[in-house]
Parts: structure tokens; C-alpha cells; sequence
């Protein structure tokens, strides 16, 4: 634990999502304003209102390599990159224009990401290859990449995973007949490609492959509605 906003005595509620450094030794939080928040080892390098972009569509976030610097997504798909974040062009640059993208997934090289609609939609910009995407689902959430970037993993709000490229399923909620009470929010790969975790909104978490389950805010008695986003350790 690095810290968190309430413990700063930091009071917003407009957080949308939390991404590791590559240590595992920090975090950085994003809101939907592109305020950027970090702690441990993370590096602050700028924000959008801190560069004077005033937006309220922010949907997500995602970490470079180095630690010094983070692509920001809207849910128009415009993509902010700032620090040592390459830019690689974006949804309306391209003169698509949507208001569902849900999530962004950059390569292991930092030399590309990937951008997911709720309708299931990707699309790949710099060395990112497109594998394509679930057909016939409106409620898409996230997209995670496997570690050597041939292939990604979509989850649904119902907890559905669709893997594409080199990607392999090792389970869905569907599969096991169980229907989630709060939405799916995230899915975060294990660091061998071989496992993932699905998140809940409610902080429940399903453990799939080798991934190991490791407990859950409603199992610890704790209940909200409100889970963004996780980060898995070393």
C-alpha cells in the first residue's frame, strides 16, 4: 500500500482508473478530467489540466515501460500521450467519431496500443496488430494485453472473455454459470499470460488459470459499488 487520495485528504469522485509501475513498487490513478494522481514509485510527469486540456471524458489509463510517462484515452478515443509516451495517433485523428471506447492496452514495446468500444470494437494504432474482437456484445469493458503482445483478452460486464491472437480463454463467468451482481469492470492478466483476474464494481474478484485467489472486499465484509480498476503484484 502507497497511499491513497482520502489518505491525502484529497476529496474527488471522479476516479476512473489505476494502473501498476513495472516494479510493482507504485501506482498512478487517472480521473475522468485526465487529473493524474501517483504513488510509491510511480512518476508524476504532467496532467491534462496541468497542460491546460480541459476535458471530462477520460476513461482510462496506461503506464510506459520506463515509468516515466502514460497514454490517457477518452471516450471519444482521442488519446493524450504525455512524457515518454509515444503518440500514435487516435480515433479522431483518424476522423472516426465514437463516444464507447471503454479501455486502452498498450504492446510490451511501448511502440503501439490498442483501443476497445463497448461495442467490442478494436482498433490498433502504431505496432499494434488488430486480432480483432467480439462480435454481437454492447457491453464491453476492458481489454488486457498477453505479456508478449501477440494477442489480448476482452471482458465483458457479465464477466464473458474473449481471447484473440495468441491469447488462450482459461474460463469465463458464463462458462460457470455465474451471473455477477455488480458489472465486470476489469480483467488483469498474470505476468505468465497463462491466468487473469476478472474485477467486480463490487470489488469481487474471480480468478481464473494461475491466477491465485487471494480474497475480496465483499468477502472481507466490505461492500461498495464504485471498483475502477486493479492492479496485481509481482
Amino acid at each position: 500500500f502507497f497511499g491513497s487520495l482520502p489518505g491525502l485528504g484529497v476529496r474527488v469522485n471522479n476516479i476512473v482508473g489505476m494502473v501498476p509501475t513495472f516494479d510493482d513498487q507504485g501506482y498512478f490513478l487517472v480521473g475522468s478530467d485526465g487529473g493524474v494522481f501517483a504513488f510509491g514509485d510511480a512518476g508524476f510527469v504532467n496532467s491534462l489540466p496541468g497542460l491546460g486540456v480541459r476535458v471530462n471524458n477520460i476513461v482510462g489509463i496506461e503506464p510506459t515501460l520506463d515509468g516515466k510517462g502514460y497514454w490517457l484515452i477518452g471516450s471519444d478515443g482521442g488519446v493524450f500521450a504525455i512524457g515518454s509516451a509515444g503518440f500514435q495517433n487516435s480515433l479522431p485523428g483518424l476522423g472516426i467519431h465514437v463516444n464507447n471506447i471503454v479501455g486502452i492496452a498498450a504492446t510490451p514495446d511501448d511502440g503501439g496500443y490498442w483501443v476497445l468500444a463497448s461495442t467490442g470494437a478494436v482498433y490498433a494504432f502504431g505496432d499494434a496488430t488488430n486480432f480483432g474482437g467480439p462480435t454481437g456484445v454492447n457491453n464491453a469493458t476492458a481489454i488486457a494485453a498477453t505479456p508478449t503482445g501477440n494477442g489480448y483478452w476482452v471482458v465483458t460486464a457479465s464477466g464473458a472473455v474473449f481471447p484473440f491472437g495468441a491469447a488462450t480463454s482459461f474460463g469465463s463467468l458464463p462458462a460457470l454459470g455465474v451471473t455477477p451482481a455488480f458489472p465486470v469492470i476489469g480483467i488483469v492478466p498474470t505476468t505468465t499470460g497463462h491466468g487473469y483476474w476478472l474485477i467486480g464494481a463490487d470489488g469481487g474478484l474471480f480468478a481464473f488459470g494461475d491466477a491465485a485467489f487471494q480474497g475480496s472486499l465483499p468477502g472481507l465484509g466490505i461492500h461498495v459499488s464504485n471498483i475502477v480498476g486493479a492492479v496485481p503484484t509481482g
